[in-house]
């Protein structure tokens, strides 16, 4: 496999006017430009997006079923009925599960909770559960972050048995005949904001039992945030005051459990963010329903004991750091398997018969964000495959399971993640009708994953303390409102080196015009032969954080993408098997150009024997010939014996990204030995063995 960058897509933006609302606002003008990229073109609607609206929640009464849900919570609160809160094992379901019993009990309801087991019951409503649970003497369950498809589970429920479901996945054409169905995806729903994540309706349910009381309810905010950053819906409009005030909640919260996994987990000298929500507490909340109970989370986020959150914030940490080792060596069996294969396109579909089902998940999105393809994960026991699936920009991943879903017990999820399951004698026609389906929808170049770029900055624009104060504002960041990537244009690249323990980081020097920064590039240390240890000229997309160190409070740049027309990959100093080389390159390219020095056919002869059919995608060329536009590879096989300068420059022309350097010091040895004579050629060969990496990318 070779570096694949994601491609730029720059935003357009009208500095000048951005420049006058910055001062209007007074703000820095990075500022607002972020904000006219993403559709604000007023003070006003900036000030509400960066300061919060002065309402900052939407009626919950506008949501369909919400007056049936409301009536029948009552009913049973006045009743004393055992309710029951029916939720799932992710984040978003063990929140709204905590939010809705939490609120319950305040009511001074008698009031439980459940949560299927992952491994056992699988995601959602089911048969056997809804008879325990009655069996235990609930008369109402209200379902939170799921629901939404099960009518024949609700259609089977014991008699005597109500159920509300509460959920915001994809609306299924028939749906379940509960009391109340509340969905804001639901066709005829008022509700003016669609993207509640599940945590997010429970938590509109408990504001609209409040507001039939005459009162406000902004409790649980802190809980609210953790699902809705945990489940990774865009922070806009709602979900965006729900962080944003629940970030503050945090601080004070009322919960001993959060008090005691924030103490625990984010370093004090660190404050509460999207980030470490995302990638230090939620991963802690999610390991033990995928390993385990997830029970136990809901414990710690309802228990009002110390000791006992004490004791659960342990066992989390326990079972997140077996869910990392156990997610390790699933990514090592799965690059192994990719090992294997002559060429991945299309998608990855995979699976194993001891694949914890609980971690194949994460395994399916580092898979997408390595190979930039959908990405199926199974996990397969006694003749059933139960898969979670990962897609790329372009690409709904629950249209193409609707494509084909004859052959599927069950599925669900959304456009970019969902879960499914299906009988292994299905598997192998599964896996063609889908990679049809792709192939059908998908073009090669859609695979292309694209990074936005919120501004490419002027050429004298430096980047100061004071504008990352002010770039603050438009935290917090996530899904649909990711933190802004700015970018500099032909920035130089001086220092390059590998950092870190594990030396995986990559670290350097940037110079633009008369500004300097320090910059990291991090778990990138295939990047370093992408680099000049000197110097190198790159276009660089970055998010500029505020570091200090050794007293010194600096600004940051932490690269995402760098981009050189072509890049060059140089292997010319690791005496490499270009064979080796060449059958990497083939796993993931459709388009190479390999340039030879002579005899094609005799080179073409020697691909067929060693690569079979994926030879059909190398086009062997001389280096007099120029690979055509549309390639993605070039790749000089033979020592050239041309300047290829010139030709780097052309392949720049025609837009070729990558260019490999697959020849070295054996190349020139074994040239020298052989022609001892050609004097000017050698001196050329000597050259291009030589030729510093600037030199080939400088403009001709």
């Amino acid at each position: 496999m070779i570096i694949k960058e994601k491609l730029w897509k720059e935003v357009d933006v009208d500095y000048n006017r951005a420049k006058y609302l910055a001062e209007e606002i007074g703000v820095s003008p990075l500022v607002t430009s972020v904000l006219w990229g993403r559709g604000f073109r007023t003070a006003d609607a900036m000030r509400d997006f960066l300061f919060g609206k002065e309402q900052p929640f939407y009626d919950p009464m506008l949501m369909l079923d919400m007056d049936k849900a409301c009536l029948r919570i009552e009913q049973a609160l006045q009743r004393g009925e055992k309710i029951t809160v029916y939720g799932d094992y992710d984040v978003d379901g063990i929140t709204a599960t905590s939010v809705m019993v939490n609120y319950l009990q305040g009511r001074g309801a008698n009031v439980g909770s459940y949560i299927p087991k992952r491994k056992s019951e699988g995601y959602g409503l089911n048969d056997e559960a809804l008879k325990t649970i009655q069996q235990d003497g609930t008369t109402l369950v209200i379902a939170v972050d799921c629901g939404i498809s099960g009518v024949d589970t609700v259609a089977n429920a014991p008699e005597g048995l109500d159920i509300i479901v509460t959920d915001h996945h994809t609306v299924p054409e028939q749906l379940p005949e509960a009391v109340a169905v509340l969905d804001p995806h639901r066709p005829g729903c008022g509700y003016p904001f669609k993207d509640l994540c599940g945590v997010g309706v429970a938590f509109k349910v408990c504001q609209a039992l409040e507001q039939r009381q005459g009162r406000r309810w902004t409790e649980s905010l802190d809980l609210v945030a953790f699902g809705t950053v945990a489940d990774i819906v865009p922070l806009v409009d709602e979900n965006r005051e729900i962080v944003r005030l629940g970030l503050k909640k945090i601080l004070v919260s009322q919960s001993v459990g959060v008090q005691e996994l924030v103490k625990r987990i984010v370093p004090q000298d660190r404050k509460v963010n999207t980030e470490n929500i995302a990638f230090m507490l939620a991963p802690r909340l999610n390991a033990v329903g995928r390993l385990g109970d997830a029970k136990m989370a809901v414990e710690l986020l309802t228990t009002g004991s110390g000791e006992r959150a004490a004791e659960i914030v342990d066992l989390l940490d326990h079972e997140n750091a077996e869910r990392q080792q156990i997610g390790k060596k699933i990514v090592e069996e799965a690059d192994a398997m990719l090992e294997g294969m002559q060429h991945i396109d299309t998608a990855i579909i995979l699976k194993s018969d001891h694949w914890h089902q609980g971690v194949i998940g994460i395994v399916a999105s580092r898979m997408v964000e390595k190979y930039q393809l959908p990405a199926l994960l199974f996990s397969e026991t006694e003749g059933v495959c139960k898969g979670s699936c990962r897609s790329v920009q372009g690409l709904n991943i629950f249209d193409a399971l609707t494509a084909v879903s004859d052959l599927l017990i069950q599925y669900g999820g959304h456009s970019q993640a969902a879960g499914l399951t299906l009988k292994s004698e299905n598997f192998e026609e599964f896996v063609k009708k889908f990679r049809q389906y792709v192939q059908g929808k998908m073009k090669p170049a859609d695979f292309n994953q694209q990074l936005m770029v919120d501004m490419v900055l002027p050429v004298d624009r430096e980047i100061t303390l004071k504008d990352l104060k002010d770039l603050a504002l438009i935290e917090p960041c996530g899904s649909g409102n990711p933190a802004p990537v700015f970018a500099y244009r032909q920035a130089r690249l001086q220092n390059c080196r590998l950092i870190g323990a594990r030396r995986n980081h990559l670290a350097f020097d940037v110079v633009k015009n008369f500004s300097q920064y320090r910059g990291v590039m991090w778990s990138r240390e295939d990047m370093i032969h992408l680099m000049d240890r000197q110097s190198v000229v790159a276009d660089i997309a970055f998010q500029p954080r505020r570091n200090e160190w050794d007293g010194e409070v600096f600004v940051q740049l932490h690269a995402i993408s760098l981009n050189q027309w072509p890049a060059v990959y140089d292997l010319r100093a690791l005496r490499v098997n270009k064979l080796v080389v060449l059958s990497r390159i083939l796993k993931t390219e459709s388009a190479v150009s390999v340039y030879v020095n002579s005899d094609k056919e005799a080179f073409r002869r020697v691909l067929t024997e060693k690569f079979g059919a994926n030879s059909r995608f190398i086009e062997v060329r001389h280096y007099d010939e120029v690979a055509e536009e549309g390639n993605r590879v070039a790749v000089f096989y033979d020592l050239p014996q041309v300047d290829v300068v010139g030709l780097t420059h052309v392949l720049r022309q025609n837009r070729i990204p990558l260019l490999v350097l697959a020849y070295g010091t054996d190349d020139w040895l074994r040239f020298r030995s052989e022609h001892p004579g050609q004097s000017a050629v050698l001196d050329i060969c000597e050259k291009n063995l030589r030729l510093p990496r600037f030199e080939i990318l400088k403009q001709h």
